[in-house]
């Protein structure tokens, strides 16, 4: 071939020759090639990419695996970030010596026999994938010991291939060693981070299954050093304490069940409030029927169910166990098993967000000050200053004495348990808004205006406006787009008649065009209205003012934060000041 011919395009522009050949409509096509089935350890590992993906696939799925056989006690060793060696050591009931040959084959399990049980799993796991992919990616040694075994099995796997099972010695239960990860995939592990922040993943893969399992130790070591320890008595607030440190201390409680047995959904688990935030949604653990899953949905519902109670850019530590009938629920849309489908998800939405306010509006203190020491007596709180205990949640503004008023801003009383400091504009907020909701939440007040008004609004906002238009109407708003940039309004409600009703729809609109959309348009509305319309920092109130504010503080139901999550009040206890004056030794 003359040399200027092989890289010579043809009438189309394309070149003829380096394997290219021209399709039908004159575009550049790859070679024809034969169809062929690929090697059988090219395709484990390309089935194993789905399932192990970094160290975390790997302990999620031998943990689970240690849970699945009812163990009660769980160790995981990382070297190396478990690029080098994961260890995982449980102690239950081990593998029959003649299950030893299938263990390693994909699609074999003890956990599914039927099509049909699909529809009711009850295990973490039933793929029958865990241990063929981690031995795609690692060379791994398996030692199994059962009860009615008079020894221990060695099980050493090598490039997917198993050796036959040799004697051993250990305890009844399982040990699995992944040495190597993706020692031979070195494309993958490019993409890992760095050692450290592998262990992090790690961490946080045990915290949550730690909080699943509140009745199972589950002990994490890196490098030899103790990570995460948790004693497995089935305490579910000393497990997140051991998980999110001491700081959750006196700011966790158990969740208020619903009543009713019919209900289809129950939702159960521990809400963290006060201090219990992170600036990050990991202290978010979900669980359904049993599974720590990942769900937007769920986590927007959580946040969405907070959003008043915590300031703005925390999220909250909360642990939900969700139970829904087994039929519907679909656990088999997710190779890693990370995620869930929901048959009734706007319905499971609402019960988290309702079982959520309904427990949080039972927690009544004021946040306990840590600015006298470092260490404040949350362990310790006066029925006055903690959960409400069944007294209401505002039972600790009752018999205070005002004192007087701070900088303008806050105001000054004493009761019971100490010296309590009011913001009187975050009071004020709550107050307001809880007003504001209870009059929405009976028949609406409307008034008519003389004259219909037009206000403009950002063109961005006016999508919002049609999709929220039952809701707005359910305030009492009688309005309707304008044109493309402007709305005109016919009716206000009666409850803001005297609280500029225009601008305050006006500015709504826009904030929530701004915003993820409100699961509670009119709770929203309710907070940007309060906010507006709450007395301000600065603001000189009277004694009889400041006095009659703390009452109604009292009356509402989520009186200890105000509606963007900052504490109403805070607490300096006796014994903080005894300290502080060196009166107590």
């Amino acid at each position: 071939m003359h040399p200027q011919t092989r890289d010579a395009p043809g009438d189309d522009g394309l070149p003829h020759s380096r394997g290219w050949e021209r399709g039908p409509g004159g575009e550049g096509l790859p070679p024809r090639s034969p169809i062929r089935r690929l090697p059988p350890l090219v395709a484990s590992r390309i089935a194993a990419g789905e399932v192990i993906e970094r160290p975390s696939s790997v302990v999620k799925e031998l943990v689970e695996n240690a849970l699945d056989a009812a163990a009660r006690r769980i160790t995981v060793e990382l070297r190396g970030g478990g690029l080098d060696e994961i260890v995982v050591t449980d102690d239950g009931h081990g593998i029959e010596v003649d299950d030893l040959p299938l263990a390693f084959v994909r699609h074999a399990t003890s956990k599914l026999a039927h099509e049909d049980d699909l529809m009711r799993v009850g295990t973490l796991g039933f793929r029958g994938e865990a241990l063929a992919s981690i031995a795609a990616v690692a060379d791994v040694d398996l030692l199994t010991r059962t009860s009615a075994s008079p020894h221990a099995w060695h099980v050493a796997v090598r490039s997917g291939h198993a050796d036959a099972p040799v004697p051993a010695t250990r305890t009844v239960g399982t040990t699995i060693t992944a040495r190597a990860l993706f020692a031979e995939l070195p494309a993958r592990r490019k993409f890992l981070r760095s050692r450290a922040a592998e262990t992090g993943q790690v961490t946080q893969l045990i915290g949550a299954l730690a909080l699943a399992f509140p009745s199972v130790a589950l002990t994490l070591t890196a490098e030899g050093r103790r990570v995460l320890e948790t004693a497995g008595d089935g305490d579910l607030v000393a497990t997140i304490i051991a998980v999110h440190g001491r700081a959750t201390t006196g700011y966790l409680i158990p969740i208020f069940e619903d009543t009713d047995e019919r209900a289809p959904t129950v939702v159960r688990g521990c809400l963290g409030w006060g201090e219990a935030t992170l600036p990050t949604r990991a202290g978010i653990t979900l669980l359904v029927n049993g599974r720590w899953v990942q769900s937007r949905s769920l986590t927007f519902a959580v946040d969405e169910a907070y959003r008043s109670l915590i300031q703005v850019g925390q999220h909250p530590i909360v642990v939900l166990d969700i139970t829904v009938p087994p039929h519907e629920v679909d656990v088999n849309v997710h190779p890693r098993k990370a995620e869930v489908r929901l048959l009734h998800e706007r319905a499971v939405f609402a019960a988290v967000q309702r079982t959520i306010r309904r427990t949080l509006a039972g927690v009544g203190g004021p946040r306990p000050s840590s600015l006298l020491d470092g260490d404040s007596e949350r362990d310790g709180w006066p029925a006055d200053g903690g959960p409400a205990n069944g007294q209401g949640a505002g039972a600790w503004t009752r018999g205070l004495t005002v004192l007087g008023q701070a900088g303008g801003t806050y105001i000054i009383a004493e009761g019971a348990a100490g010296l309590y400091l009011v913001d009187q504009h975050a009071a004020h907020e709550r107050v307001l808004a809880e007003q504001l909701r209870a009059a929405w939440d009976g028949p609406t007040g409307q008034q008519a205006l003389l004259e219909p008004a037009v206000i403009e609004v950002a063109p961005r906002a006016i999508g919002a406006l049609r999709e929220r238009l039952p809701e707005i109407a359910a305030t009492g708003y009688d309005v309707e787009p304008f044109g493309d940039g402007a709305l005109i309004v016919r009716a206000v409600p009666a409850a803001l008649a005297d609280r500029d009703p225009l601008r305050t729809l006006r500015d709504t609109i826009e904030a929530l065009a701004d915003e993820a959309p409100a699961d509670d348009w009119c709770a929203r509305l309710a907070e940007l209205v309060a906010c507006h319309t709450a007395v301000r920092a600065g603001d000189h109130l009277s004694t009889e003012e400041m006095a009659a504010l703390l009452d109604q503080l009292g009356e509402a139901d989520l009186c200890q934060a105000c509606a963007h999550g900052r504490p109403t009040a805070i607490l300096l206890s006796h014994t903080q000041l005894a300290r502080e004056f060196g009166r107590l030794y």
